[in-house]
């Protein structure tokens, strides 16, 4: 019932155990440790619309390591490049469609880190993966859609000169000029070496 990179295996209980039903949630009932749902004692239950497999996973991966977080999935983080990858080979390409594919494939992958990963390398990967896909966006002229992906890649990685001035492209593109030329002055704030940042503020001066 588990994929790859969706819900975490399921494990065999003993049935043996003793079962006891949360009080305050009557719809939860821990079997050997282990979260089911009290209609069925499934751990993933389509019926009642419940997925515990990570709780599980986490609860027997902590009983496993001694109460040590689990490492990083390497397969997930092997799948999360490939896929930049080969939107980053369809963005060379001039197939800004096909790369903002493969980024959204990479970002959807990437959504599903467990909780219990580095947040600061979580963070960072999204920011990545979303200003990529703005560039393709911003290439395929949907400045509003690029907008709020650089929404959300500057509330990520705040001091990154890049966010900033794909943001400011996006506000360019939306005719907001006065609110591009602000950001793309944080992004050269940040990275005053940037020749396309210079090249920014310089255009968007002669517009406001």
């Amino acid at each position: 019932m588990a994929s790859s990179f969706g819900p975490r295996p399921l494990f065999p209980t003993d049935t043996s155990a003793p079962a006891y039903v949360l009080p305050t949630l009557s719809t939860v009932t821990i079997l050997d440790g282990l979260l089911h749902c009290s209609s069925h004692m499934k751990q993933v239950c389509l019926e009642c619309n419940v997925d515990y497999s990570t709780h599980n996973f986490l609860t027997r991966q902590l009983t496993a390591n001694r109460g040590a977080l689990p490492p990083p999935n390497p397969q997930l983080a092997s799948a999360i490049q490939k896929l930049k990858t080969e939107g980053n080979d369809q963005f060379r390409a001039q197939c800004h469609f096909e790369a903002a594919q493969k980024y959204t494939e990479a970002i959807n992958v990437a959504a599903q880190r467990p909780l219990w990963d580095s947040a600061q390398t979580s963070m960072e990967e999204m920011a990545v993966l979303m200003s990529n896909r703005a560039a393709c966006l911003l290439e395929l002229g949907h400045a509003s859609e690029a907008y709020w992906d650089t929404e959300v890649v500057t509330r990520l990685k705040r001091a990154w000169s890049k966010g900033h001035f794909r943001m400011g492209r996006a506000l360019m593109g939306l005719g907001r000029c006065g609110q591009a030329a602000n950001e793309f002055q944080i992004g050269s704030q940040l990275d005053p070496e940037a020749k396309e940042m210079k090249s920014a503020v310089e255009t968007v001066q002669k517009l406001v």
